[in-house]
């Protein structure tokens, strides 16, 4: 997917499509907070965002602790793994539906973090509601201009444009991210492993106007999840989980500067992911 320059004239009113019990669990309201557009027009939009049909597919990574540690806000640490190493997410998603807004395609690249915590291993920081855990989000090509300037204006959000392609295979999904042409990365993902249901809170932080702020962002769905041992224990680059190519673009350079495995860790892939944005608490 090319990206979409052309911001329509009227939200869409689609309300219809987010009626399940996920949906109505969290219920909009409208803030007194609006987009600045090109035009110069503003633009009021309902919280938090609901996403619906979201094609999700992601490989965790290892990375050199130390350079992934000089990317992040001095509050921040990297959740640490043995041998001098960090994680860095590459998730991608083709949202479906998204209410008041056409669909498009968008890649995060992220770090499990703790704030104000001294970085301890790998497991527990993962699990749900652990304190501080959460993201910060390095890098966030996507295909959309109107939801390039919300993310940017209401959470901070390191958006950019670029064509952003999701091809969903029998047993793999494949996404290539490029600037003009040019190769930022790819990365491939298996379809294949453990189906499990989960219903799960993250927190997100951004830097916006200097400030660190945190946000939160809720999904359900039948996620698939696979595991590379090996590539925890050993150190090694051998399997087939997943797997991630970096191109000579000025964004594929940043990300070879982290060290980042070519190899995945662990995987997780669905096909139908539902999911809401809220916008930044002010109180964490």
């Amino acid at each position: 997917m090319q990206p979409q320059l052309n911001i329509p004239d009227q939200l869409l009113n689609n309300g219809h499509l987010f009626e399940d019990d996920f949906f109505r669990s969290r219920p909009l309201s409208r803030p007194d907070t609006s987009l600045l557009l090109p035009n110069g027009k503003h633009r009021q939009y309902q919280f938090p965002t609901y996403f619906n049909e979201v094609n999700f597919n992601a490989g965790i990574f290892f990375a050199n602790y130390q350079k992934v540690n000089e990317q992040l806000p001095e509050s921040l640490r990297p959740v640490s793994v043995p041998n001098g190493r960090a994680m860095v997410v590459f998730a991608s998603y083709h949202y479906g539906q998204i209410h008041e807004m056409p669909s498009y395609n968008e890649v995060l690249v992220m770090v499990p973090v703790l704030h104000k915590s001294v970085s301890i291993p790998l497991i527990p920081p993962l699990l749900n509601n652990y304190p501080g855990m959460g993201y910060f989000i390095l890098a966030l090509p996507m295909t959309n201009l109107e939801n390039q300037l919300r993310g940017q204006q209401f959470w901070g959000l390191p958006k950019s444009l670029h064509g952003v392609t999701i091809d969903q295979k029998v047993q793999a999904c494949v996404t290539g991210i490029k600037s003009e042409g040019v190769l930022d990365f790819e990365f491939t993902i298996s379809s294949h492993g453990v189906n499990k249901i989960l219903e799960k809170r993250n927190f997100i932080y951004a830097m916006k106007d200097g400030q660190l702020i945190r946000f939160e962002s809720h999904f359900s769905g039948e996620i698939t999840s696979g595991t590379n041992w090996a590539a925890l224990i050993n150190n090694s680059n051998k399997g087939s989980l997943g797997s991630l190519e970096l191109g000579e673009s000025e964004l594929g350079r940043k990300l070879a500067d982290l060290e980042v495995s070519p190899i995945a860790f662990q995987t997780r892939h669905c096909a139908n992911l539902k999911s809401c944005l809220y916008l930044p608490n002010e109180d964490f």
